[in-house]
């Protein structure tokens, strides 16, 4: 849609040309007839009103902010010169909404809470509702979406109470925004709705706009695209038809990111670069910024690396002047593909972090519970309300029926007199026996009445005593689940604290990295345990020339995983300093054989299941001779740029394969200085992730290795942490994580 707009006023510039002088002529009018009215009035009420209006000519029509700012000002000297608390009051909020509009919050903040602090001294529950959301808005802005929330919760119950609509949609379209941050994008779709709907029955364009836009956010969120562009479009439509230039301006910022994803990378940059354009004009630095990071996003896609690089120190800029902590989480994600771009991991994984450190900012686990909390007491008390509107409703029914009675008695007596007098004029027996035929049946349906009265009034006693029994229920479970939260949080600590010794027993197990670089030339190690202590361990010892060193994943991850490693170092250490095994087939027998009697109670009974994946090397720096034997553990051997896999015998040890049935394969080789070894468990190999949600597999793994091999250690270990933190994304890591690899 949008498209055909854009296409259809280019093949007309004369014409667009006259409209837009047509409109600059019709607003140049509308600012001459408001200043001409100022002159001429002298009643305060309607001074502040036209000041208030010419102050919103020069924010939105023609922008000034020196200007407006000044008008805005004058207002607020005639509004405090007068007695009219309400008119100071409104004056407030527009100069809180002007200084939100210049991202200068705590300005916008201080004269939004002395107009709610007016509308609280007049009880003016209107102005309230109104005050309380414009916090609430510059809160959300500010990152503070528990103090947002619980504003806008206020505002929204104010606004129900005196069924004011607009206040309400302001309310739930706000809140909708902090749901649709937060990833509640149900809550969100739902406050939407409620406020597009209201806007929608009101005729309120701008509203209409603003949901419309929204939803189509929540559904970008949800990756849902077509439906995105939808109401990315139609909120659009709505913005040029009422000439909405912030409107316009966040619309084309989204469809830009529409077509960003969808790989339209120059219809993209079309968006943006007019988004920017408007935002420029308007000065609102908060979409200035947003503007800037999606440039720099869309050029990073086409490949005008210098150009992206400009945009991102631009908006880097903005975003710490107004503080927003959920633009510098977006920029410093976009400063990590940069420098993954430019080749630079150490930088990329380092930006990467902090991005990751300013989104636990906005999204922490603490607000997440404030904002949970907020909403259910709302919802408890919109609950508790109903149930007594009900109960004031059947009261009102019965003291309706109560009524009716009498006056049904009433008439019954005025009937029994009628009856007397006309039996005395006509015939007696007759119409008697007409009279107690029709009485009979009025007695009839008063008895019928009366016993439905008293079934309604026992259903009632019926649903307040269920009522009263469940409040009690549920006051007694929240306080059983709070000390039960404390005892559990109690037990949570000693337990982590307890694991976290257990961690560095493990790591002073294992040698360091300077005790490998003394013999090695140079060496990386990524150990990523799923849960603090891990199943997977690195070994190594020396003998003369000789240097033994091995890898292992180890049945389970956390602590039964550890103390399997720790059986595992120490068989290691039996096989080599006590038995004097010097082949590693040899050790994997020996450690096969020892598992297979530790984990059994008896010679048929086998107490544990566990096992161990390994491979073992020895390496004799003399003659660069490697002999590798592998249970499961494979071998990758870097050399002149090619990777050579060399696979291992597919048995893991400590299960029911007999060592004496079976030997173990010795692959040796012939190294050369600077060739890299790298040894690694199945964790890397298995982690979830990725667009397609699938295993990363040891194909992606070989490709990484060419990559690497020119750089030191430590930046190879940077670069395969940030490609499996990037694959995981925001899965769930499902093993344990061990790559070790070490230069000739």
């Amino acid at each position: 849609m949008i498209n055909f707009h854009i296409d259809r006023w280019l093949r007309f510039p004369v014409v667009l040309l006259l409209l837009l002088f047509l409109c600059r002529l019709g607003v140049a009018q509308k600012i001459d007839s408001l200043l001409l009215k100022l002159y001429q009035e002298s009643n305060d009420s309607a001074r502040v009103e036209l000041l208030v209006q010419i102050a919103a000519y020069y924010d939105r029509d023609e922008p000034n902010a020196v200007l407006a700012e000044n008008y805005l000002f004058e207002a607020k000297r005639v509004a405090d010169s007068s007695s009219y608390t309400t008119l100071r009051a409104t004056v407030y909020n527009q100069l809180g909404v002007f200084y939100r509009n210049q991202s200068k919050y705590n300005e916008s903040l201080r004269y939004h809470n002395n107009a709610y602090a007016l509308a609280k001294a007049l009880n003016d529950k209107r102005m309230l509702a109104i005050s309380l959301n414009n916090l609430g808005v510059v809160y959300r802005r500010i990152d503070n979406h528990a103090f947002a929330t619980e504003y806008h919760i206020k505002a929204l119950k104010i606004a129900e109470e005196i069924r004011d609509s607009f206040s309400v949609s302001v309310s739930c379209n706000s809140l909708g925004n902090i749901f649709s941050l937060n990833g509640r994008y149900d809550d969100a779709i739902e406050y939407f709705t409620r406020a597009l709907d209201i806007s929608e029955s009101m005729g309120n364009s701008l509203g209409l706009a603003m949901n419309c836009n929204n939803i189509g956010e929540v559904y970008e969120f949800k990756g849902d695209y077509v439906n995105a562009r939808d109401f990315y479009q139609r909120s659009l439509d709505v913005n040029l038809r009422i000439n909405n230039l912030k409107g316009i301006a966040i619309s084309y910022n989204a469809l830009g990111k529409i077509d960003l994803y969808t790989g339209r990378y120059k219809s993209a940059l079309d968006f943006f670069s007019k988004a920017l354009t408007i935002d420029k004009q308007l000065g609102d630095r908060k979409f200035l910024a947003d503007s800037y990071i999606n440039l720099s996003r869309v050029l990073l896609a086409l490949g005008r690396v210098r150009e992206a690089k400009a945009n991102i120190d631009m908006s880097i800029t903005i975003a710490k002047q107004i503080n927003s902590l959920i633009h510098q989480q977006w920029i410093y994600e976009v400063y990590s593909d940069y420098y993954k771009r430019e080749k630079r991991y150490d930088s990329a994984l380092f930006y990467y972090a902090k991005a990751s450190t300013f989104k636990d900012s906005v999204l922490n686990e603490k607000n997440t519970r404030h904002i949970s909390t907020i909403q259910t007491i709302y919802e408890t008390e919109k609950k508790e309300n109903e149930i007594k509107l009900l109960m004031q409703s059947q009261e009102i029914k019965q003291k309706e029926l109560k009524r009716q009675n009498i006056l049904k008695n009433g008439l019954l007596i005025g009937l029994l007199l009628t009856i007397v007098i006309i039996i005395s004029i006509y015939q007696a027996f007759v119409t008697k026996r007409n009279s107690n035929n029709l009485l009979s049946r009025q007695i009839r349906e008063i008895e019928e009445q009366n016993i439905r009265l008293e079934e309604q009034k026992q259903e009632i006693e019926t649903q307040k005593e269920e009522i009263e029994r469940n409040k009690d229920f549920i006051e007694q479970k929240n306080s059983n689940l709070e000390e039960a939260y404390k005892i559990i949080e109690n037990y949570i600590e000693k337990i982590t604290d307890s694991i976290r010794y257990a961690e560095r027993i493990q790591e002073s197990i294992q040698p360091s990295e300077e005790m490998v670089r003394a013999v090695f030339t140079d060496t990386l190690i990524f150990n990523k345990p799923k849960d603090i202590v891990s199943g997977d361990f690195y070994w190594m010892v020396t003998s003369g020339k000789r240097v033994y060193f091995a890898l292992s994943d180890c049945t389970g991850h956390g602590v039964p995983g550890a103390f399997m490693s720790i059986i595992g170092i120490d068989l290691l250490n039996q096989a080599v300093n006590l038995h004097n095994y010097y082949e590693p087939d040899q050790i994997l027998e020996f450690i096969n054989e020892q598992l297979i009697q530790k984990l059994r109670k008896s010679e048929n009974e086998q107490v544990l299941k566990d096992s161990m994946d390994i491979a073992v090397c020895i390496f004799d720096r003399e003659t660069y001779q490697l002999h590798y034997t592998g249970a499961l553990i494979p071998l990758f051997i870097s050399s002149g740029g090619e990777i050579t896999e060399i696979r291992p015998d597919y048995v893991t040890l400590g299960t029911s394969f007999g060592h004496t049935e079976k030997r173990f394969t010795v692959n040796s080789f012939k190294l050369l200085a600077g060739d890299w070894i790298y040894l690694t468990s199945d964790g890397y190999f298995d982690q979830l992730g990725g667009p397609c949600n699938k295993k990363f597999m040891r194909t992606n793994f070989k490709q990484i290795l060419p990559k690497v091999q020119s750089l030191q250690g430590i930046e190879q270990r940077n670069v395969l942490e940030m490609e499996f933190l990037k694959w995981m994304g925001r899965n769930e890591q499902i093993d344990d994580v061990l790559v070790w690899g070490v230069k000739i």
